[in-house]
Parts: structure tokens; sequence; C-alpha cells
């Protein structure tokens, strides 16, 4: 990936929905070779979706992250299993004291419970920890 990669990919992470066009604009390219790139970019695995961020601040769901030692390496399996748990929007491989940070949103106080209990009594997990979002700012 060189800088113009990187660029684009920038920009696709703040607005996946960014046309090619306007990428294009930004970074002094034309339309046609930003598509060539952002294919590129795909195929190598680099950008692997695009998604939908939705608005939470109604209430409607409760916002966690989980900090999650893992007691097995390597660490593979059990990132592929906690990404699998109902409620799990993203999971982080870290360096450092905890392995994992795992972003959740679920319907209520007893859903969090349950994740919470599941991936505690995981003989892949060595401790979890969780704290609620109480305010995103972007």
């Amino acid at each position: 990936m060189d800088q113009t990669d990187k660029r684009i990919v920038a920009i696709l992470e703040g607005n996946g929905r960014t046309s090619a066009a306007e990428v294009g604009r930004q970074i002094g390219l034309s339309r046609t070779a930003v598509q060539d790139r952002v294919t590129r970019l795909e195929a190598a695995g680099v950008i692997e979706g695009y998604r939908a961020i939705v608005s939470q601040e109604d209430g409607s769901l409760i916002r966690a992250v989980l900090f999650v030692t893992i007691a097995v390496r390597p660490c593979a399996p059990a990132l592929d299993w906690l990404s699998s748990l109902t409620g799990v929007q993203e999971v982080l491989s870290l360096s450092g004291d905890v392995d994992a940070l795992v972003r959740c949103a679920v319907p209520n106080v007893a859903a969090l419970t349950t994740l919470n209990d599941r991936i505690g009594q995981s003989d892949l997990v060595v401790r979890s920890t969780s704290h609620i979002v109480l305010k995103t700012v972007r």
C-alpha cells in the first residue's frame, strides 16, 4: 500500500459512501484511477467491506466495550469466537495487558449480563471487564 492508497483508505474509513469522484477530487486522481485502486484494495483484503454505523443516541440499545484477556495462543480462535457472539459489533486485537477490545450493542442490561457471563465462563478467556458507553463523540 502506497501513500495514495493510505489516503483513499482514510477517506473511506471516515465515510464509506464517499464517491470515487469525490475521493479523486480530494487527492488529485481521476474517478477511474480511484475505482481501480479501491478494487485492488478490496481484492487484497485491505478493504473488507462497507457498513452503516447507526446512531444509538436514542437509547434503544445499550452500547459497551469489553476489555478481554485471552487464555490461549495464538489468539485467533478466541478472537473469532468473540466476534461470533450475538451483540458483538467489532473485535479489536490489541498489544499490551489486554488482548482484545470488544465493542457491543445489546437491547438491555440483561443481554449485556448474558454476554458478559458467556465470555467470562469461556476457557478461551482469562478475564473480561465491561464498560457501558455513555456518549460517543465523533
